[in-house]
């Protein structure tokens, strides 16, 4: 099993400071996931309340600079907001200055209010996500050659991708598909990799969703050996079960208040989390309980022991490739990540490779 960790985090000053410090610590952090083991590291992409990053190619980059080793992913590429040959030449500069690291997860996003942002009618998203993955996968395969498309969003002639990718055919590309069985099947029959979320309650629907993908390869043509899927979840590896119990779920809370309303949070607020934080300080979220979170395996919260056993439950009821892990969310000082991701990487990584 692979092991990335996924920054889709949410910025407030009160504990991360500057941007310039806010990113520089995220920077730091991945260099030392690098020394532990990790596979790769991947940055989601938001447009609205200082959630995740605005580029992440760009903080791709920066991290290649300092690493050798660790795969870059996104988790996800907004497709939908952008021009395709705009997102197939910028990546396609992230894998070759990263010398062919580029781990491409894709995604048409949740928030109606970055569609608003952008101008975008939300009931063409996944027409145009789907057209625009399409596009840029023909610019990544014209290695370097000019290409024609003609779609209902995008027409161009004589179009070129400079620079072409290191990896070939392309970068491993890992679409989303989580509550919405039809993106398991999209997946499949573009035969690319699959993202999928594992602190969703509706486990057997995702479960579901991964044999059909799975199946939907075969039939389509694609070896399913040679696809992978990768699944999304909370981690926190405390010293005790207390702690975890605790702080753990505490910042897990924080996190989960601030992604459910996100798209009602007024964009010129200070601080979203402080408008979600004044609803309530209850340890429930909705009617989620933390007990009932952890009994049903939605997060890897508590010791390396009680980790390692909800990581089995997994590996036996997904049957993934590998794991991304949320780290850093809720308002968690930078301080407390990397001796959360060392305890992993030490104590439940190696039982898992």
């Amino acid at each position: 099993m692979r092991f990335g960790v996924l920054y889709n985090i949410d910025y407030h000053e009160s504990v991360h400071g500057t941007a310039s410090h806010y990113y520089g610590a995220i920077l730091d952090q991945i260099v030392a996931l690098e020394e532990l083991g990790y596979d790769s590291v991947w940055f989601g992409e938001h447009h609205y309340a200082k959630y995740s990053f605005g580029s992440p190619a760009a903080i791709a980059v920066a991290a290649a600079a300092r690493t050798s080793r660790i795969r870059l992913g996104t988790g996800v590429s907004l497709v939908p907001l952008h021009h395709p040959l705009r997102l197939a030449e910028e990546y396609a500069m992230v894998d070759v200055l990263s010398g062919g690291r580029l781990e491409y997860g894709i995604g048409r996003g949740f928030l109606k209010s970055a569609y608003d942002l952008f101008g975008i009618d939300t009931e063409e998203s996944n027409r145009r996500y789907r057209e625009g993955a399409e596009v840029l996968l023909t610019a990544w395969r014209a290695a370097g050659e000019t290409f024609d498309v003609d779609g209902e969003f995008f027409a161009m002639r004589g179009a070129e991708c400079f620079p072409p990718p290191v990896q070939k055919p392309h970068p491993p590309v890992y679409a989303s598909g989580a509550a919405t069985l039809d993106n398991y099947l999209w997946a499949a029959s573009q035969g690319v990799n699959l993202a999928t979320a594992f602190f969703l309650p509706r486990q057997d629907f995702v479960r579901d969703g991964i044999v059909r993908y799975r199946a939907a390869l075969a039939e389509a043509g694609h070896d399913p050996a040679s696809r992978e899927v990768l699944g999304v979840i909370q981690m926190y590896c405390a010293e005790t079960n207390e702690e975890a119990a605790d702080r753990g779920w505490e910042f897990t809370k924080n996190y989960l208040r601030f992604f459910s309303g996100l798209d009602s949070v007024n964009p010129h607020q200070a601080d979203a989390y402080e408008a979600y934080r004044r609803r309530g300080s209850s340890r429930s979220m909705g009617d989620l309980t933390y007990e009932q979170f952890d009994q049903a395996n939605l997060s890897l919260i508590g010791d390396p022991e009680r980790v390692i056993a909800k990581l089995r439950w997994i590996e036996e009821y997904y049957a993934p490739d590998g794991l991304l892990l949320e780290v850093a969310q809720g308002a968690m000082p930078p301080e407390m990540v990397i001796p959360i991701c060392e305890r992993f990487a030490r104590h439940v990584m190696p039982l898992f490779r």
